[in-house]
């Protein structure tokens, strides 16, 4: 009878063992799941060109926004090339353009060092160059 009492308590040792090994391994799986766990993001644009939108289609052509422009809320103004002899040009949308060229449904009457005047349905508007 010994012999028996003295099994038992080595088999409920080894299931201890193997219960508190189990239990780690649980806990392991779930903290290393907590820190390794996909995020959502969400890119915020500001203004400015989403970086994860691809430049090129699958065809390989060049891909712009810049001909969808109806107003002043989609003029998206990125830089400018100030030349007083050859012709300024700014980069609006993607696309490099000159005064007196129309891109979409708004024309560019002025490219000065600082900003970009528009003629958005007859209205003279100037967008001026962020600096941020």
């Amino acid at each position: 009878m010994k012999e028996r009492f003295f099994l038992n308590k080595n088999v409920q040792g080894f299931r201890r063992g193997r219960v508190k090994k189990v239990l780690t391994v649980l806990f392991v799986l779930i903290a290393a799941g907590s820190v390794f766990s996909e995020r959502s993001f969400r890119y915020e644009a500001k203004g400015s060109r989403d970086p994860f939108v691809p430049l090129v289609s699958e065809t390989g052509s060049y891909v712009s926004d810049a001909y969808g422009i109806s107003g002043i809320k989609d003029i998206r103004l990125e830089g400018i090339v100030w030349d007083e002899t050859k012709g300024s040009m700014a980069i609006i949308n993607g696309e490099i353009v000159k005064e007196g060229q129309e891109i979409g449904s708004v024309r560019v009457l002025k490219i000065q060092k600082d900003g970009v005047v528009f003629n958005i349905d007859n209205e003279v508007v100037k967008i001026d160059l962020r600096t941020d």
